[in-house]
């Protein structure tokens, strides 16, 4: 007979608890496949991971930052552009207001008894000659040199060309088109025979245009590099140079011009 009792249930063939295999275990557990004295492992639920989550606050944060900086850049370029226009519109009026105020005080320096001197030893910036050209309307002091300086006066002496009034060699002044009075806004309307006069202490010398011209007429224009146009000639001569185009330093605009009298 034997010892097992099939109405024991600690003699059932189901594995008792500590023992291997794939028999009961509780609601809740999970039991080991195999493995002698393993305890029941509770299942734990995971949690979905946040790093998706603040990968997508990020990616916000970093679209807003970057609208922000957008927008920045936008108003910067407004603000940029609106300065630039202003500049460009109080540009000519601030420097022929600036112009004026020098022309009034070469004006009285020009007048002065010193001027004889100073006209034949001038000085960069110093009152050299009064230029009138009827046509244009212009009546300037044109004062001795031609750096940036020297010409807020409105228009300047080339130095070491002939002076005003010589019975020989070229007399060169250059003036803005655009600035500081313009006052060779429309050199360009010269044409042959025009009259242009040089007031100086020792008189009034007459010139009038020659030239050049190309051949429609028109002024001639040259680089900025061609110091030629201002050399010496052996005729008493007057030369004209302004900027061209307007608001540019692009090329020189020539005018060419030779003694015909003087006034006492």
């Amino acid at each position: 007979m034997s010892s097992h009792d099939p109405e024991d249930p600690s003699m059932s063939d189901a594995p008792r608890e500590g023992e291997g295999g794939n028999g009961w275990h509780a609601p809740g557990e999970s039991w080991p496949a195999s493995g002698v004295g393993s305890r029941p492992v509770a299942t734990v639920r995971k949690e979905p991971a946040p790093k998706r989550a603040f990968a997508s606050l990020g990616f916000l944060l970093d679209a807003g930052r970057r609208r922000k900086t957008g927008r920045f850049a936008l108003w910067f370029l407004v603000i940029a552009l609106a300065l630039g226009g202003v500049g460009l519109l109080t540009y000519p009026i601030v420097t022929d207001i600036w112009a004026h105020k020098i022309q009034n005080r070469l004006d009285k320096q020009f007048a002065s008894p010193a001027e004889k001197n100073l006209f034949l030893h001038p000085v960069e910036g110093s009152p050299l000659t009064r230029l009138i050209v009827p046509k244009l309307h212009i009546d300037i002091i044109v004062v001795e040199g031609i750096s940036g300086n020297a010409l807020r006066a409105g228009a300047g002496h080339y130095p070491g060309t002939a002076l005003p009034g010589a019975s020989s060699g070229n007399i060169a002044i250059a003036g803005h088109r655009t600035g500081f009075g313009e006052p060779f806004r429309h050199l360009e309307k010269l044409t042959k025979g025009d009259e242009v006069s040089l007031q100086t202490p020792f008189g009034t010398f007459l010139y009038k245009v020659i030239g050049p011209f190309d051949g429609h007429g028109n002024p001639w224009i040259t680089g900025p590099e061609d110091w030629g146009v201002v050399g010496p000639t052996p005729t008493a001569s007057l030369t004209l140079t302004t900027c061209d185009p307007p608001h540019t330093s692009l090329n020189r605009l020539i005018v060419r011009l030779v003694l015909v009298g003087k006034k006492a």
